[in-house]
């Protein structure tokens, strides 16, 4: 249980995803100084210092700055075995808030295992799902973009979970807009986005997960001719089957329609397609399905030629297993 005296002054921004961990540093730091930074921001690095020198830093005071902030940057390389972190835990200066910003920590050591346990913990791991697709809608909304349904699902396939890109990619669409509210389409936000003339890639996914295979197979030429990435593409059609074989699995809960989007992670315009594309499968055949997408994607990665492996995936995802009884021996 974390003690009252740390919470709210000790934080840790742990993950991967560079934009995520910024994004969080700078809502601290801001809350805990305000925008004037001067004296008042210190940042150490923790390659280049130790556990003691933090807490020093930490605890002394400034005559300038009543409320100060100390952020360690790569946290996870910081060196010494910690001994003061305790104490500083248990009584923290007030006015003071530590900031440590670290990708992975090694949790054995005493030292991180305290501070996680007493200071307040953010993650910034890369986001999935549905968590991704709440996070963009909400940045959209942030700055009053007009998107349509499908115009949204064209940002997050091109923006995927590269956050960074994300905050871009809305600078583009709020010029292209030119402040007025009229809703912008997929084919318009393809086109700022700089894809070109080529249809949205979710097309491509939502036809080999309606097992509109010969329509899949256009699609499918369509992207590798005008240079979508095969992993993408790949990433597509894996994203595709997973919804709908959720998306049987829900129905088989009788899981109301209304609820069908959140748990799927889709816009709800979609719902519809989904559980329609869900009827044309068995589990056997997703099953398959998907092995044939893993097999792409373990050729892919061997420096197999794209377009033939990712067109024998589709060709064998949407195979129908045949109904008709075999043939008796003679």
């Amino acid at each position: 249980m974390k003690k009252a005296s740390a919470s709210g002054r000790v934080h840790v921004v742990l993950g991967s995803d560079v934009h995520l961990a910024e994004e969080a540093l700078e809502k601290l730091v801001e809350a805990a100084i305000g925008s004037e930074r001067g004296e008042a921001l210190e940042v150490l690095r923790g390659d280049e210092t130790t556990w003691g020198r933090v807490i020093e830093t930490a605890r002394t005071g400034s005559l300038f700055a009543p409320r100060r902030a100390v952020v360690v940057r790569g946290a996870e390389a910081l060196k010494g075995d910690g001994e003061e972190v305790a104490a500083y835990l248990d009584d923290p200066p007030p006015g003071v808030t530590l900031v440590f910003v670290a990708a992975k920590v090694d949790k054995r050591r005493p030292a991180w295992r305290l501070v996680l346990d007493r200071a307040t913990v953010i993650p910034a791991d890369p986001l999935k799902g549905r968590v991704l697709r709440a996070h963009v809608v909400e940045h959209v909304r942030q700055r009053k973009l007009a998107l349509a349904d499908d115009a949204l699902q064209e940002l997050l396939d091109a923006v995927g979970p590269d956050l960074g890109r994300l905050a871009g990619e809305l600078e583009k669409l709020e010029a292209f807009a030119g402040g007025g509210k009229a809703r912008l389409g997929a084919d318009e936000v393809a086109a700022v986005l700089g894809r070109g003339p080529a249809r949205p890639l979710y097309r491509l996914g939502d036809a080999v997960g309606a097992r509109e295979i010969a329509a899949a197979l256009e699609l499918l030429e369509e992207s590798l001719d005008e240079g979508e990435q095969p992993l993408r593409i790949l990433g597509a059609l894996h994203r595709s089957l997973r919804q709908v074989r959720g998306a049987r699995a829900l129905r088989d809960l009788r899981v109301p329609r209304d609820e069908l989007a959140t748990r799927l992670g889709i816009f709800p315009f979609k719902v519809g397609d989904v559980l329609q594309a869900a009827e044309r499968w068995s589990d056997a055949e997703l099953a398959r399905a998907v092995r044939a997408l893993d097999r792409a994607d373990w050729k892919l990665k061997g420096g197999a030629d794209a377009r033939v492996a990712l067109v024998a995936a589709v060709a064998a995802a949407g195979k129908r297993r045949s109904t008709r009884p075999a043939a008796p021996a003679r």
